[in-house]
């Protein structure tokens, strides 16, 4: 059997890729990072994190991608941190309350009531302070790119309002896994719990634990608004946060793509600071108008009774990292 030209021709034609196929194989990323918060879908992190990757996007022109996860599609909580030590996770933007049981220094941040504001705990992370801090991540195989904020954490219950330090009395909270959170708890005699937050509903619909502290962000976006009556103003911790990345794959990456997300991490702070003062603003007037209480408390009384932790943990933090904070707070 012959074969003519005209037989041949679309044959061959089916082996040519189409315009539209060339362009999307040319737009393909060479690289494609994980990325995940503590938080769910709804937390107005997930925009800013979606902002860092299009700027990532831009200044790698396409060449890297960078997925964003949230709590429980890589892992839980608590595990964030360890998956970008194993490869699992590539990019991390994660919580002092967390990132302390790696750097134990990094409890600095969390000494109760030490901010009187979010522009003095962000000299303090902006400052030499904050660059000691990051110097430490690689010597666990991770990389500190930049400071973010997940807002002030509250005091959330599902029943009476806590003014002063003394009705802590007994009270079953769940808190983070940094030791100082449990340390600070156990101060004013309540009862600290460590739950997933992917159970904390359940816990409060139980009475298994009849308070949170969290940031009132986070309280509406978890739907723990659902079960909690009163958000007490403790604003006991400012809720530092880092933009973190995997060392082992940030140093399998050309070094033009290294510095394109480090560039982006610095710049989303900003972004990130803003972004979350204002959601914080905008979930308060939301909460009130959904009948939760707002509860003003007496911050100089519980700083006071809150005192034997910063003697507890002084040399815990390093007493030098601990008086140089608390002269800049002054």
């Amino acid at each position: 059997m012959s074969l003519t030209r005209r037989a041949i021709i679309p044959a061959g034609a089916g082996l040519l890729a189409s315009p539209a196929v060339i362009r999307s194989a040319l737009a393909a990323p060479r690289h494609t990072l994980r990325m995940v918060y503590p938080d769910t879908p709804q937390h107005p992190f997930m925009a800013v994190g979606r902002r860092f990757a299009e700027n990532v996007k831009n200044k790698t022109n396409g060449d890297v991608e960078v997925q964003v996860f949230t709590t429980g599609q890589l892992g839980t909580q608590v595990n964030m941190l360890t998956g970008m030590q194993t490869g699992i996770i590539d990019l991390c933007a994660h919580t002092s309350g967390f990132i302390d049981t790696l750097f134990p220094k990094f409890m600095v941040m969390d000494l109760p009531f030490l901010f009187p504001d979010s522009a003095s705990a962000e000299r303090v992370l902006d400052g030499p302070v904050g660059q000691q801090l990051l110097s430490e991540f690689p010597t666990k195989g991770i990389y500190g790119l930049s400071y973010g904020y997940f807002g002030w954490r509250v005091v959330s219950t599902i029943g009476r309002p806590m003014p002063t330090p003394d009705l802590m009395r007994g009270l079953k909270i769940r808190v983070q896994p940094g030791a100082i959170f449990a340390a600070m708890f156990r101060t004013l005699q309540a009862t600290p719990i460590q739950v997933d937050i992917s159970e904390v509903y359940l816990a409060l619909s139980q009475r298994a634990i009849e308070a949170v502290e969290t940031p009132m962000i986070s309280l509406e976006a978890t739907k723990h608004d659902e079960v909690v009556r009163t958000v007490n103003l403790t604003n006991h911790v400012y809720n530092a946060c880092a933009m973190m990345a995997s060392k082992r794959k940030l140093d399998s990456l050309d070094r033009r793509y290294q510095d394109a997300i480090r560039a982006a991490a610095l710049e989303m702070t900003p972004d990130w600071r803003q972004t979350l003062a204002t959601a914080t603003q905008e979930t308060q007037g939301r909460l009130a108008a959904k009948g939760l209480e707002i509860s003003q408390v007496d911050r100089a009384a519980y700083r006071a009774a809150l005192q034997p932790v910063y003697d507890e943990y002084r040399n815990i933090v390093g007493a030098p990292l601990m008086d140089a904070v608390l002269s800049q707070v002054a």
